[in-house]
């Protein structure tokens, strides 16, 4: 930073020295309104008071008995903004300096800290605008404003003597992974509130109304309504021994649900209603361990948007204010433009969420990135999730490679964060701590269901046919001729082009009431084709499905036939969960597993090693493996996993060298970028999305954006720079939204060039 820390002998012209002190004779202002009027300017000193106990508040919500940990947020909430004492900083907002590396701020508090010997506050503190650094920049950047800081503070302290607190050391002795977490806390907590008090300062100046304050968590009624609506749901399930089952399920939940906060897995097979159970545990666990709120996780959005609405409606009437859709369409700023340190990113940011809903649903990738980030926006909602019983639903699909470091980052939301997180899943991935095959894995988990129910067996309503060890390709001619001949079918394929392919030869074959579902279509679209198609299956008339991974894991879909493409053992036993689901047929389902001609597979390494491992040593040696049997998907997983690092990237040994700007780089569940863009040429939905662009014009809100993430879509990089090249989206059309004018598909959704060897998840 180019510092200009000798061209005066003061810090402010209006500042001058009296006696052994310091005495100002002006104002030291925040934010301005942007007139030239100072009346109604936020007085500096007045934001630091805001921020520090705003911060303080939120620290002792996370740790309710750390009072060190609150103190040291506080203190972070008085220094974050200390640069701005500095006369060129004022001259700016005064209009009569143009914004430099001189008139950045965010230096000054941090280097502050650093001198008083803390390993915490200095990190939290430099990243309140841009991000957290790599403790290279962050000394580096302190080194360039040493000569001014104790200047600046005694111009500071004279202006508002809170800063003169007492700030002891921090941080020697501990270890650099504990320094970390405490660190992205701190960060957190500082970030909300700074956000919060400039939104509340924006909020006053545009005359906008205050929203309302969330809720708090009723875990206890809300439990009672949740027990109601599964009892209804089973008086109205047809299948009694399925109705039997699910109520043991949630009795095991139940009965888990008073035990102490932990690490606790629900292996439960598809069908044996472990969403509604584990919700119910989660509400039991919170009011057992006065926790605030849950967190459901889930991998793809089709999951998010169906058990959305489940959710709504076991909590009755009051689900409207309770519940909070969020994930990556829904974050306003992201892409490039994002990660620069400028107001106007961080004004969109603002509008993104914080996570303070009673119950909050959101994806894999934005759950995830956000605990490793380094990024305002997506830390600012890490104090909100302690003390949170975190539902990580379909948890086998996080990527093997990111394995080690989520397994040490699950242990500190339990340890410092005092959450509870549930894995839930029909194929529980191999996450226990081996010292052969996963020595970073978790070292206790809780499992909630017994083996004397013997699940497994007793919900078997599907039979696997395997190809055989020759795994002579079939064409998509081939698999459309058998769906068409089945009349009610689905197929799972790995790749967008897969589905398309087969979707045109199901309309070539003559296929009846024929649908396509892949993350080409925006929610609401896929949402549509899913209650129509439930619809049809309901009325036993005939419809055919080519979908990508997105339905495999936790969609509730039941078709007579599934055909699914060679895939990961995981994979395969998640999409014969959408056959026979209800157990309603006479006879078992069937799950026919294929290797396809034009298929192939997505770039991802695991997935491909899965594939691997289920071709090499189950198929081609002649033992196919039981999809009920988990013993066959331990021997899956025993084999798969030595197949590659399970920290591939690094991020440990990043974490205990304070690389958290680089932590974030590479802790990626997607290995390519992606961007949100808002459909516009949906025509089913035209009317809404220009009503609810035009409400963001006047107004921007939080609820405008939560609507429109259901007329959005990510796309990669590479195809948003295609798109940009060919003139087709409008990148920050409003603040955070990037529009794409492409024509859009009813059936296939958003096709261009270039998609061909995107994945499908």
């Amino acid at each position: 930073m180019a510092a200009d820390a000798g061209s005066r002998s003061r810090a402010d012209e209006g500042c001058r020295k009296k006696g052994s002190g310091t005495v100002c004779e002006m104002e030291y202002y925040a934010h301005t309104d942007g007139t030239q009027d100072t009346r109604n300017w936020q007085p500096l000193r007045e934001h630091l008071r805001n921020v520090a106990e705003k911060s303080r508040d939120f620290a002792t919500e996370a740790r309710p008995n750390d009072a060190e940990f609150a103190e040291a947020a506080y203190a972070a909430g008085l220094l974050h903004d200390l640069g701005k004492y500095r006369r060129e900083f004022q001259e700016m907002i005064r209009n009569k300096r143009q914004k430099s590396d001189a008139t950045r701020h965010k230096q000054m508090g941090a280097q502050y800290a650093l001198d008083k010997g803390r390993r915490d506050l200095p990190f939290a503190i430099m990243g309140h605008h841009g991000g957290i650094p790599n403790i290279a920049d962050l000394v580096n950047d302190g080194n360039a404003v040493k000569a001014v800081v104790n200047e600046i503070f005694s111009v500071a302290a004279a202006d508002f003597s809170q800063l003169a607190m007492h700030l002891p050391a921090w941080g020697a002795g501990f270890a650099a992974v504990d320094v970390d977490i405490r660190v992205r806390l701190l960060f957190s907590c500082l970030v909300d509130a700074d956000w919060s008090d400039t939104s509340d300062f924006q909020s006053r100046r545009m005359g906008w109304p205050v929203p309302p304050l969330p809720p708090t968590l009723e875990a206890a009624p809300l439990l009672n309504k949740v027990l109601s609506f599964i009892a209804q749901r089973a008086g109205e399930c047809r299948n009694l021994d399925l109705a039997r089952i699910r109520a043991e399920v949630l009795a095991a939940a139940l009965e888990s649900g008073s035990r102490a906060t932990g690490i606790f897995s629900m292996t439960v097979p598809t069908g044996g209603g472990k969403t509604l159970s584990s919700l119910a545990f989660a509400l039991a666990h919170a009011a057992a361990n006065k926790l605030r709120r849950v967190i459901y996780v889930a991998p793809y959005l089709s999951i998010i948007e169906q058990n959305a609405n489940v959710f709504r409606t076991a909590l009755g009437d009051s689900a409207e204010n309770m519940i909070l859709e969020h994930h990556s369409l829904a974050e306003p700023g992201r892409g490039e433009k994002s990660q620069a340190d400028n107001p106007e990113s961080e004004a969109a940011q603002r509008l993104a969420e914080n996570w303070d809903a009673p119950v909050v649903l959101t994806t894999s990738m934005q759950f995830y990135e956000s605990l490793f980030s380094n990024r305002p926006g997506r830390c600012r909602k890490l104090h909100n999730i302690a003390r949170s019983v975190v539902i990580l639903d379909e948890c086998q699909t996080l990527n093997p490679s990111l394995s080690g470091p989520t397994c040490q980052m699950l242990e500190q939301m339990v340890g410092f964060l005092g959450c509870t997180v549930v894995l839930c899943t029909a194929t529980q991935p191999a996450w226990k701590k081996d010292d052969d095959i996963f020595p970073c894995g978790l070292r206790e988990i809780h499992e909630m269901i017994p083996a004397e129910l013997r699940l497994f067996d007793r919900l078997k309503r599907v039979e696997a046919v395997w190809p055989g060890p020759d795994l002579h390709p079939t064409s998509w001619p081939d698999i459309a001729e058998q769906m068409v001949a089945r009349g009610r079918a689905a197929c799972v394929v790995n790749t967008r082009k897969a589905a398309r392919d087969l979707y045109n030869n199901l309309r070539k074959a003559g296929g009846t009431n024929v649908f396509h579902l892949s993350t080409s279509m925006c929610p609401a679209h896929r949402l549509t084709v899913l209650d129509r198609l439930k619809k049809l299956l309901v009325a036993d008339e005939d419809c055919l499905l080519v979908s990508t991974q997105l339905i495999e894991a936790g969609v509730d879909i039941d078709f007579p036939f599934m055909l699914r493409e060679l895939a990961p053992l995981e994979s395969i036993v998640q999409a014969a969960g959408r056959c026979n689901r209800e157990g309603l047929l006479d006879q078992r389902g069937n799950l026919v597993v294929f290797k396809s001609v034009d298929g192939g597979l997505p770039q991802d390494n695991w997935y491909r090693n899965g594939t691997a491992v289920v071709e090499q040593h189950f198929i081609r040696a002649g033992n196919p493996p039981d999809i009920h049997d988990p013993a066959h998907l331990a021997e899956y997983y025993r084999r798969l996993y030595p197949a590659g690092s399970t920290d591939s990237e690094g991020i440990i040994p990043l974490r205990n060298r304070f690389g958290f700007r680089d932590v974030a780089e590479h802790y990626r569940l997607i290995n390519e970028g992606t961007s949100s863009v808002l459909i516009s040429n949906w025509e089913p939905a035209r009317e809404t999305v220009d009503r609810l662009v035009g409400e963001i014009r006047q107004n921007p809100s939080r609820r405008a954006y939560r609507q429109l993430q259901r007329y959005s879509i990510n796309v990669y990089e590479h195809e948003l720079r295609q798109m940009i090249n060919n003139n087709v989206v409008e990148m920050d059309y409003l603040p955070g939204l990037n529009r794409c004018d492409l024509p859009y598909d009813g059936a296939l959704g958003l096709v261009f060039e270039g998609a061909a060897a995107v994945p499908a998840f």
